[in-house]
Parts: structure tokens; sequence; C-alpha cells
């Protein structure tokens, strides 16, 4: 197996359990490394400190699957891996149907993606080597949770990065086109060929129970990037009078107008717009909402987009402010890791001051339970949410 060292000092975040070596960080390789090569990772005195795999034509060149010396990387590991992962969802008694099985580092199977939905897997592989050992996990999953289908998505930003490419499509089983699942009291249909990220917003969870709690009776509630309803759906759920849900996608809000009518809910209006240019006539007409809620796209994939993001997130908060009632609510979210909660929260201070409005923070979120963050490991906490009082 190939041998690779690392400068001194890159050790202790290693046996801290930091699964990434980055390309600068190495010093030196027993042989010519290939991509998706398995490795050994060793200190610059030769102590071992993990087993991984290598892309060196990538910044983050080895991920590390293994910090145990009698664990290799093997089939045995990653079915391990699986079935851990699946013992601590079931641990969590989520009242739903579809829920993230395998969080990539967050459950030590970096560059893996796994969601359930109902008797149906979703997996995206997002590094060349996990991609490079698909059968492996194909099979574990086929092991462990004995799907009736599993459908592989492409993540093309991950997967130009990595230099490799895979075909979207089912690739065990049957796999029907759309899904049926429930989350709560509610259901949702669920495509997977052609919703955003492997179907729905799975991770969204604890955030959609939230806004429960402060949708009030007869509410007027605004819902931009709607998507296929999530929010809009438990806005009416907890008693709203009017919901506007907006998004861009005529696609994703016929799927909203289908959830509404499986589920019985009507009094939305599924608005097909830009939500910067909907919020700016929103304002120019005067027309103001209980609670407006934004659950954008991410604006920052990478670190050098971030002052670019910061300033698409103070013109939404501006916006919204603009259009929320006193004593009523404004709700953002953040769904890119590099986007921290202290900027989130110094955007919202930034325009609570050029929109001269009193805000009191009610709350905060996080991604649900299924998508672990693990402290050694910040790249594993992502979404982010505030909830603002007007006062």
């Amino acid at each position: 197996m190939l041998q690779v060292r690392v400068k001194p000092g890159v050790e202790e975040k290693l046996r801290s359990y930091f699964p990434w070596v980055y390309k600068p960080e190495i010093t030196s390789y027993s042989k010519k490394p290939q991509k998706g090569e398995h490795v050994v990772v060793r200190d610059a005195g030769g102590h071992f400190l993990g087993y991984g795999y290598i892309n060196p034509q990538a910044n983050i060149s080895i991920r590390l699957l293994s910090f145990e010396k009698e664990k290799k990387i093997s089939y045995e590991l990653i079915k391990e891996r699986v079935e851990q992962a699946y013992n601590y969802r079931k641990s969590l008694s989520l009242n739903t149907d579809a829920l993230r099985l395998i969080h990539s580092e967050g459950d030590f199977l970096p560059g893996l993606v796994v969601d359930v939905y109902g008797d149906y897997a979703v997996v995206e592989f997002t590094t060349f080597g996990m991609n490079a050992i698909r059968e492996w996990v194909i099979s574990a999953l086929i092991d462990v949770l004995k799907p009736k289908g599993i459908y592989e998505k492409r993540n093309e930003y991950a997967q130009k990065a990595e230099g490799f490419k895979t075909e979207e499509g089912v690739i065990y089983g049957e796999v029907p086109p759309e899904i049926t699942i429930y989350e709560g009291d509610l259901k949702y249909y669920v495509n997977i060929p052609q919703g955003q990220k492997t179907g729905f917003y799975l991770d969204q969870r604890k955030a959609r129970s939230m806004i429960r709690q402060l949708v009030k009776p007869g509410c007027r509630c605004l819902d931009l990037f709607c998507h296929t309803g999530g929010f809009a759906l438990n806005m009416k759920k907890a008693g709203a009078g009017e919901v506007l849900a907006v998004d861009i996608s005529a696609q994703a809000l016929e799927v909203g107008r289908r959830n509404a009518e499986l589920n019985g809910l009507d009094n939305i209006a599924w608005v097909e717009e830009n939500a910067f240019d909907f919020m700016r006539k929103l304002h120019k007409e005067g027309q103001v909402f209980d609670l407006v809620l934004m659950d954008p796209p991410s604006f920052a994939k990478n670190r050098a987009s971030v002052p670019n993001a910061l300033r698409g997130y103070k013109e939404l908060c501006v916006r919204g402010l603009h259009v929320v009632k006193r004593g009523g609510y404004l709700v953002i979210y953040s769904c890119s890791f590099h986007i921290t909660m202290d900027h989130l929260l110094q955007v919202l201070l930034d325009a609570a001051k050029d929109t001269r409005r009193h805000l009191r923070i009610v709350g905060v979120s996080f991604q649900d339970l299924d998508h672990p963050w693990v402290l050694q490991m910040p790249n594993t906490l992502y979404l982010k949410g505030i909830y603002a009082e007007v006062l």
C-alpha cells in the first residue's frame, strides 16, 4: 500500500480525528500516487496515523476512513460504517420515512451521501476515491437496507473538482419516477430525478417544525425560494390564513401545488418569480406579512465567493424587513459551510440598521440530527437559520 508522510505538526489534527490531508501538508510518497489509491498516512517520524484514499490532483489530497491500525479499508469496514449509520438513525425515532442515512464525513464515509425515501435509496459519490469503491458501497447498502431500488444522482460541481464522471440513473432494482413520503402529519411527492439535492430538503425537518411555532391562526406568510412547498405547507397546517410561495422554478411550483392538494390545503398562492424582484414589487405595493421566510440556494460554494454571498444575504434581509409587520417574524437560512452563524447575524444586524428595525432573536436552527455535525470536522455543520421578531 502507498505510504505517505506528512509535515511535522500535521499529525496533531489527524490524531484529533480531522479526516483531511491537504496537498501542501504532504512531504513524501513511497511511490508515485494514483488517483483513488488507498494509502497509509504516517507522521514525519513514520508513525501510523490512518488509512485513506488519495487524489494527488485535488487540494484535499487524502481523506481518511480509518484511524485504527487494525481496520484497513475493506468491504467489511464500509458495511460496518453503513450499519452504524443505520442504527444511529433508528435511535433518533424520526417521525418520517425519509431521512439522510450517510452524511459523508459526518458518518466517517467521506465522499458519500445517501438519502432514503421509503423503500428507495439515493446515492451521491462526491470524490474520486469513494467512487472507486462504489461496488462495495452499493453492496453494503443492499445488505443493510434491502431497498427496492437505488438511484444515483450526479453532483456535477464535486465531480468536476475531483476529476471523474458518472452517469445518473437507477443502479439497482427499480425506482419509480415519483415517490410519496411522509413527515409528521404531512405527505409530499418526491421526484428523485428532477428534484433539488436528492429530491427533497430533508435537512430542514427541524426548521419546518420550528416555523409551526411562529405561525398564528390567520397569519399572512411569505415563503421565498419555496421549492416544492415544505415550509408553505407547514405554515398552512399551523393555521396561516394566506401563504405566498415563491420560486423561480415552474416545475418545483407544480409539485408544490400537488403537495397542497395531497394534504387538502388551500389558499396557497404559488408564484413563479425571481425572489429579489418579487420582494421589490411587494415593497412598492406596500404589502406586509406576519412572517417572511427566506431559504435561498447556496450563495457561497467556496471561500472566495463569501463577500458576494454576504451582499446577497443582506439584500434579502433588507427587502424582507421592508415587508414584515411590527410584531412579525423574519427568518433567514444559509446552506453553505462557508457562511457562518456570525456572518448571518452580522448581515441581519446591518440590514436592521439600514431599515431602522429593532429585532429580537427568538431562535436559531441547524440541520436535523440525521445530518450529523462532527465536532472535529467543522465542514459537517453547514445549515444555519435565524428567527428574528420585529419589535
